[in-house]
């Protein structure tokens, strides 16, 4: 049977983003690291590209890497509360 209606487009900024509830500060540093190392290349990328379609790809990649910080440093944060 063919499906009447569409599945609806996946939205962005990525809607929900977890982090390992028990990754300690020390161990979330180092990936907080390489994370803004991938950002500062993808923004590099970026800046660097002429194409459209490539820019637009790229800007996605920037959108994930963007949550991904944000998730883990709200991590870092919470688990700093949490240790004072």
């Amino acid at each position: 049977m063919k499906k009447l209606v569409p599945d609806p487009p996946p939205s962005f900024p990525i809607p929900y983003i977890t982090i390992i509830a028990d990754l300690s500060i020390e161990d979330a540093k180092p990936h907080a690291a390489a994370l803004m190392d991938a950002l500062s290349n993808t923004i590099q990328l970026y800046l660097n590209s002429e194409d459209k379609e490539q820019r637009k790809v790229v800007q996605e990649n920037l959108a994930i890497l963007t949550e991904l910080l944000r998730a883990l440093f709200a991590h870092m944060a919470q688990l700093e509360v949490a240790h004072d």
